[in-house]
């Protein structure tokens, strides 16, 4: 008796708008490699992704089962998508063509029953019936010769195991990453000794199957079709060499600093190569602990608390290679947009060339959200807030997912981001009742006590404080006594500056007075310097006076690659700046701009000495710096609180990065000696805070719905349970067990408002949301603001609710309140607002802006955030907008403000959008209208010109605005646009890179 198999495995199709699994090519290549352990003289093709095209599949087809002879048995496999069509499919399949296209089952059961082998066993792992993440390709056109049952594949020595019933899904297992059926054949398969009896067999692999569905949280019946006659036995499947080079134990592997010796994870050569040349040192001793001890990557989760520069994002990298080289989709979560990008860029760099996807999503209008969704990635990098918003709306996000590295883990305690952080934590924890347990890597830079974080994420925490770069930390008065601490925890005064050298240089005492002299003493020994500011305005002009009196050479590559279109009061700003060796980073500058003087800072001959920054660039952004500079110790006019010590630690944490500095130094600026020492006993003696959840009380509602929105439905009595499952419930539970007796009291008063609100409904002893109350509960919204914005549209005429009107009307919401709307209140001189933002949205819109407000001067701020997003969408300059919203005296609107109003409402308007749905039942015309809003309200201009931004290049809002103005208002148009035209609205270089770009994607002919 001899064998002839093929396997086959489709993960990735050719046609984007397929989407990805991630467990169908292991499927194939685990069950051949069984085989091929087994069977000596096997004959077997194994046919994946763009190998398994339909003519292939056809090829192997035939050779399998049209040259076998009556002494041969034929085994069969195919893990990939089907159709609602009962058609299998191929790489090469087109979503519109599929009757060309396909394999109908109809076809593959004629070659069954024509075939001459003594006994075919055909195993199909997809299925024809479905919902995504399940096997199944929704949406095609269905086959005409349908195939309702599997009867014709029936027949004397022919065996057709089906994952699933002609109208049920089959479901991937996120653990294992296998089909639930491959899965379940692999386990029954492979045990025991000598034969195994495929009848009995197969009635094991069918109860496993179910069973497997069942922890997932999903039904699935496995469908047998046995021949007429007798069975098939076969030998115990082995896990031997072929097994064991598949899914290598890397348990044991011990590795030393030199990377190459990371080949034995089954990593790239061409990969380890770029890491040979970006860590020419090789791993240091924290990335060889996480490797040895805590097995990062064996799939082993890990927290990591390390100090800045040591090295602690690289062990996140490693596992993500690690999990996208073994099929694994691998997310990075990220606070800033900032951050995102940065690392998005660097990641591109280096492992797009090894043939590895990246893509991001951060809520900028060059997101691959679509490639993120389908799975046609290998690593992403996402905001925390985009992550949680697809996460909760698409379920089949977290299934894809074989690793989830968290950077700045430590926000989980923030005010303001904790609760997205801990949510996002907090449905990842509860995949795993339905078998989703992606490799968790937390990474923080500075926090205090774990306080069982760890053992709430249930992971290994890995502990460092040695620095690879020493850090000096101190407090520094207005006499120019530093009180220092040295790295080996030495105290000391020293007189840092001259007294003579503090004069003041204002009417009044300023740091100013002593950061001209300090950052000049740095400068002049060739240091570069931080400047920590606790608001925009400080940053700029901390970076304009140092530009001043520093005298210091320009930095012309800086100034040469800033844009020159669409330019705010700060861009004017930051070309004095850089024009005398210093800059600034914060909101007002345009992602472009915050790029160049990144970039510039970088570049150890990039001309920029001193960098004046506010708070955010704390977290993450790569500004290497000898010594850092904090001018102050609190959040004025952010959220006006002192920073907490973790914050100091982390800010005062730049100074110092490996490969650019030998030390770092870190100073906080104090008044008088008095205050030096309370400074230095509070921020440089002290302790981080311990970690901690963000929950509160007023958020319970929140929690509540947007855990409800994680499941279908939910016994009454366990509601409950969800919240305790949150790090807060966690916690609480610890301290106090009999405080689960106080919450179910609290949330039981809950569900039976979301009851009466008609969020939840009744299901026998179930409960379950409302299509309303899971759009309120996927929602970015605050329960509190998606309830003010029911009660809000419940009062205004469908009619006179447009897409655009609805732009307009979220200026209600608490969330948009919070953002900063500098008004002026020493006068009715902002008044005019109401008619501004009526000239755009309509009365009955301001109107509705006038409920819940403290008084006529937060009523206006609203009106003005509303009109400077209808003067945004019309297209108007950054710096008209600027000019006409800001009145003297406390009235100033810079473009970080402009931007803030933006992105926040842009990040809204989906869900608000969502659950007016839900509410009124919106006509399918207004999607497309809906649509056209978002992308006026995303890229910054009018209806007719946002295609320009969809060309398959990057253009900025003014560079978009400026050729619009020329008459160029859509790609085509762009393609066609004279060279002299290009160069002398964008430049020489910039016109190039564009007519390539256009000319690469056949934008013209497109059209």
């Amino acid at each position: 008796m001899a064998f002839r198999t093929a396997f086959i495995g489709i993960n990735k199709h050719f046609d984007p708008g397929i989407p990805e699994l991630t467990g169908a090519c292991r499927d194939a290549a685990a069950l051949h490699a069984l085989f091929a352990d087994t069977f000596d003289d096997i004959q077997a093709s194994l046919l994946l992704d763009e190998d398994a095209t339909l003519d292939a599949i056809r090829t192997v087809l035939d050779e399998a089962l049209g040259l076998a002879t009556e002494d041969d048995v034929v085994v069969l496999s195919f893990a990939g998508h089907g159709t609602q069509g009962h058609q299998i499919v191929a790489y090469d399949t087109d979503r519109d063509s599929p009757g060309d296209t396909t394999l109908p089952m109809h076809e593959l059961a004629a070659r069954f029953q024509a075939s001459k082998a003594r006994a075919v066993l055909c195993i199909i792992d997809c299925c024809f019936s479905g919902e995504v993440p399940a096997r199944v390709l929704e949406g095609m056109p269905a086959s005409r010769a349908d195939l309702r049952n599997y009867s014709a594949f029936a027949g004397k020595g022919r065996f057709l195991l089906a994952a699933a019933s002609p109208t049920q899904p089959a479901w991937e297992e996120p653990a294992s990453g296998h089909g639930l059926l491959t899965r379940a054949i692999i386990d029954i398969f492979t045990t025991g000794d000598g034969t195994i009896n495929l009848t009995e067999a197969v009635g094991r692999v069918i109860a496993l199957t179910r069973e497997l569905a069942e922890q997932i949280g999903e039904q699935q019946d496995a469908c047998f079709v046995g021949g007429t006659e007798g069975t098939l036995e076969l030998p115990v499947l082995k896990r031997a060499d072929a097994w064991r080079k598949l899914f290598p134990d890397f348990s044991t592997i011990i590795v030393t600093k030199e990377i190459d010796q990371l080949a034995g994870f089954a990593l790239p050569a061409e990969i380890l190569e770029q890491w040979q040349a970006r860590f020419p040192d090789g791993l240091n001793e924290l990335q060889m602990e996480a490797v040895n001890r805590h097995r990062v990557l064996a799939e082993r989760s890990l927290l990591v608390v390390a100090p800045t520069s040591s090295g602690k994002t690289f062990i996140g990298e490693m596992s993500a290679v690690r999990a996208a080289i073994n099929g694994r989709k691998a997310v990075f979560l990220l606070p800033y947009r900032a951050l995102v990008n940065e690392k998005y860029d660097e990641f591109q760099a280096i492992y797009e060339p090894a043939g590895m996807r990246v893509v991001r999503c951060s809520g900028d209008y060059t997101d691959q959200t679509g490639l993120f969704l389908s799975g046609r990635y290998d690593i992403a990098v996402l905001t925390y807030e985009m992550f949680l918003s697809m996460a909760v709306s698409t379920p089949s996000v977290l299934k894809r997912l074989g690793l989830i590295v968290i950077d700045e883990a430590q926000f989980i305690t923030d005010p303001t981001r904790g609760i997205t952080v801990e949510l996002l934590l907090t449905l990842i924890l509860a995949g795993r009742n339905h078998g989703i347990k992606p490799q968790i890597i937390a990474l923080s830079a500075v926090i205090g006590d774990v306080n069982s974080f760890d053992e709430w994420l249930g992971c290994d925490r890995l502990i460092w404080t040695r620095r690879p770069v020493p850090l000096t930390e101190g407090v520094l008065d207005r006499t120019g006594v530093y009180q220092a601490r040295d790295p080996h925890g030495v105290e000391s005064e020293i007189q840092l500056l001259p007294r003579h050298a503090i004069r003041q240089r204002r009417d009044e005492p300023s740091s100013q007075d002593v950061i001209v002299p300090l950052v000049q003493s740095f400068v002049q020994a060739h240091e570069k310097v931080l400047i920590f500011r606790n608001t925009r305005g400080p940053a700029e002009g901390c970076a304009r006076y140092l530009a001043k009196e520093l005298g210091l050479a320009p930095a012309q590559a800086a100034l040469d690659s800033l844009p020159v279109h669409d330019l705010s009061t700060s861009a004017a700003t930051l070309r004095q700046c850089l024009a005398g060796g210093t800059a600034f980073h914060n909101s007002n500058l345009t992602r472009e701009e915050r790029v160049v003087v990144e970039r510039g800072f970088r570049n150890p001959v990039g001309g920029i000495h001193a960098l004046a920054a506010t708070t955010t660039l704390a977290a993450g952004i790569n500004t290497p710096a000898s010594t850092v500079i904090l001018a102050e110790q609190e959040f004025i006019g952010e959220d006006g609180r002192p920073f907490t010590v973790a914050e100091y630690k982390n800010m005062a944490g730049r100074a110092g990065r490996l490969g650019f500095n030998e030390t770092g130094k870190s100073i906080i600026l104090a008044d008088n000696p008095f205050q030096r020492r309370q400074l230095f006993a509070r921020f440089v003696r002290g302790m981080p805070e311990p970690i901690a959840s963000s929950f509160t009380d007023g958020d319970q509602r929140t929690w509540i719905i947007r855990l409800l929105s994680q499941v279908r439905a939910v016994k009454e009595a366990e509601v409950p349970h969800l919240l305790t499952s949150t790090y807060g419930g966690f916690l609480s539970q610890k301290r106090n067990a009999a405080s689960a007796q106080e919450t179910e009291k609290r949330i039981a008063l809950d569900v039976a408002e979301f009851l009466r609100l008609g969020l939840l409904e009744r299901l026998g002893d179930q409960v379950q949301l409302t299509l309303l109350g899971r759009a309120c509960g996927q929602a970015s919204l605050s329960f509190d603001s998606a309830m003010r914005l029911i009660e809000t549209v419940r009062g205004i005429p469908a009619a006179e609710l447009s897409p655009l009107g609805l732009v307009g009307l979220l200026q209600v919401l608490p969330e948009a309140d919070r953002l900063y709307t500098p008004v002026r209140k020493r006068s009715r001189v902002e008044s005019v607002r109401v008619n501004d933002a009526a000239s755009v949205f309509g009365y009955t819109i301001v109107q509705a802006l006038q409920r819940w407000v403290a008084d006529e001067f937060a009523f206006w701020g609203r009106c003005k955030r509303a009109a400077i997003l209808g003067d945004w969408m019309a297209g108007a300059t950054v710096q008209a907008i600027e000019t006409r919203f800001s009145v003297p005296f406390g009235g100033q609107i810079q473009n970080g403000d402009i931007l803030r109003y933006v992105d926040g409402t842009r990040f809204h308007l989906q869900s608000a959008h969502q659950i007016l749905s839900a509410l009124l039942a919106l006509e399918p015309a207004r999607e497309a209208e809906f649509e056209a809003v978002i992308a006026q309200l995303e890229f910054g201009v009018p209806a007719d010109i946002a295609v320009l931004m969809k060309a398959p290049f990057s253009l900025s809002r003014g560079e978009c605005l400026a050729l619009a103005a020329r008459g160029i208002r859509s790609p085509p148009a762009l393609a066609a646009a004279q060279a002299d035209v290009l160069i002398d609205l964008l430049g020489n270089a910039r016109a190039t890179q564009i007519h390539s770009a256009c000319a690469n994607a056949d934008v013209a002919s497109a059209a």
